[in-house]
């Protein structure tokens, strides 16, 4: 049995499992720490599709454009020009002139140049923790329909310090259990306590996943804080084998 993130009426989930849920904007919304809304994953993908769409039109409106035969007018145009400032003997506007352009050229490479690098290091590092982020998850047990939540929580706040993805929170780094900076696997484990519904069912009944803590609270019986035993006794618990206490 798997839980609707949102539901219209209490009624479409068994009475054990009501508790779970909070009204909101006359919906009902499953309590779950750091659940990431259908509506953030859709707006993460619209706005994917929609600077593709961007990058088609301005391709597009240019497909038709000579940029050697435009360079060509452009050169003619400056020859015309110098010329015009040679016959009337303004040399050093004309020298004035070169110069702004030699240097305004030349700043303008810089310039490109460095967005390049900045660019192109943008798009190595989303590469290098996107790959570490679908590794993790795929060892940690994640859902296959989750994979993208935890994609989009982890670009969040994973940056590449010194070649290592490592978590951060503004400039600071957050740190993991031993006192490392926290690193991709740990916070991916991590998220078996804070977001349970992104992983698999366990194979066993009341047995906790990775990196969560069991509760002991007996037999036919979880306790309300124990996130994974509660998943995975979802159908013992709607069908009344198993209290939640």
């Amino acid at each position: 049995m798997s839980l609707k993130a949102r539901i219209k009426s209490l009624s479409e989930v068994p009475e054990a499992l009501q508790s779970f849920y909070t009204e909101q904007s006359g919906e009902f919304v499953l309590s779950v720490e750091g659940m990431v809304g259908k509506d953030k994953l859709d707006e993460f993908r619209d706005n994917n599709v929609n600077l593709k769409r961007q990058l088609e039109e301005r391709d597009a409106k240019f497909k038709d454009v000579d940029i050697d035969k435009y360079r060509e007018l452009l050169d003619r145009d400056q020859k015309e020009r110098d010329k015009k400032l040679i016959d009337a003997g303004q040399f050093e506007q004309l020298l004035s002139e070169r110069t702004a352009a030699m240097k305004a050229d030349f700043e303008k490479q810089i310039k490109a140049a460095g967005d390049e690098k900045t660019k192109l290091s943008g798009q190595l590092e989303g590469l290098l923790i996107d790959s570490a982020i679908r590794d993790a998850a795929a060892k940690t047990g994640v859902r296959s329909t989750a994979v993208d939540d935890v994609m989009l929580r982890g670009r969040a706040m994973f940056r590449l310090v010194e070649g290592k993805a490592t978590a951060m929170n503004g400039d600071a780094p957050q740190f993991g259990k031993d006192g490392s900076p926290l690193g991709i696997s740990e916070w991916v484990s991590g998220l078996t306590e804070s977001a349970p519904h992104l992983f698999e069912p366990s194979s066993g009944t009341g047995a906790p996943k990775a990196g969560s803590q069991a509760v002991n609270v007996g037999a036919g019986k979880v306790a309300r804080n124990d996130s994974a035993g509660f998943l995975a006794n979802l159908d013992a618990i709607a069908s009344g084998k198993t209290k939640v206490v």
